[in-house]
């Protein structure tokens, strides 16, 4: 049977479906494979919600909330508290799109469990009446959906660094290409922290540049310029692409030279 709930639940999977599109297009600017998984679960999902009449369907979608509550919940608290990696923690850098997307996910996953579970209810109390303030609850729901897509583009197009630009073009520079990294080779000399501007240009090969033995690493998308604080002992380091989200290429690495100052 199809009621109310049943449609707004499987609304919200067509919200979360056109999430992930926007998100991956234009916040992300890269499309991870648990993303497309999620994408095309919710596809599925939304079509039963609407179009199978079986009472039991809605249990699909308590499946999927309770799956995704746990996996993403906790997540975004966690995230909002503490470093997940011990190199960066990108949700806690001010200006973040990304925080505006992990809410956006955290409030479509609970709102479709609460809603899968009242279509079921209703679905075998058919005399159920609707409560006055769902419509209401409805478009806060899509209202904060169309509001955080939005507002997370703007954050996108506006994540900067707050740094002068004559400054950032003075520091020395890693740029991520493609298939590789420019400079190769680079040498500083040790006694002070040194402040190194990052340049993806690698296509989202790759978006993190990390320093592993310096157990740092810095995060940008494509087209994006990172800034990194070293403060190296003398000796040589390697610099390289991090594999994050599957994205990773072994070409993409150099070597930093510190000499006594």
């Amino acid at each position: 049977m199809i009621n109310h709930y049943t449609k707004f639940a499987a609304t919200l999977f067509l919200l979360q479906v056109v999430t992930i599109i926007f998100s991956g297009a234009f916040i992300l600017r890269h499309f991870p494979p648990i993303h497309l998984m999620n994408a095309v679960l919710s596809l599925i999902i939304a079509i039963l919600l609407f179009k199978i009449k079986w009472k039991w369907i809605p249990s699909i979608g308590i499946l999927y909330g309770l799956l995704f509550t746990i996996l993403t919940i906790p997540s975004l608290i966690i995230s909002m508290t503490r470093n997940i990696d011990p190199e960066y923690n990108a949700m806690l850098e001010a200006s973040n799109p990304f925080i505006g997307i992990s809410f956006l996910s955290a409030l479509s996953v609970v709102t479709i469990l609460f809603a899968s579970i009242a279509g079921l209810v209703t679905n075998f109390h058919p005399n159920h009446q609707v409560p006055i303030w769902f419509p209401k609850v409805k478009g806060a729901v899509y209202g904060a959906t169309i509001m955080g897509l939005f507002i997370s583009f703007y954050l996108q197009l506006h994540w900067v660094t707050g740094i002068n630009a004559n400054t950032i073009k003075k520091l020395p520079t890693i740029v991520m290409k493609p298939d590789s990294v420019e400079p190769a080779n680079m040498e500083l000399m040790a006694g002070e922290p040194i402040v190194l501007q990052i340049r993806n240009e690698s296509e989202n090969k790759c978006h993190i540049l990390s320093f592993p033995e310096l157990n740092t690493s810095v995060h940008m998308e494509k087209g994006r310029t990172g800034l990194i604080v070293v403060d190296p002992e003398p000796g040589t380091y390697v610099y390289e692409c991090k594999s994050h989200h599957d994205y990773y290429s072994d070409k993409i690495k150099g070597e930093l030279t510190v000499v006594p100052k």
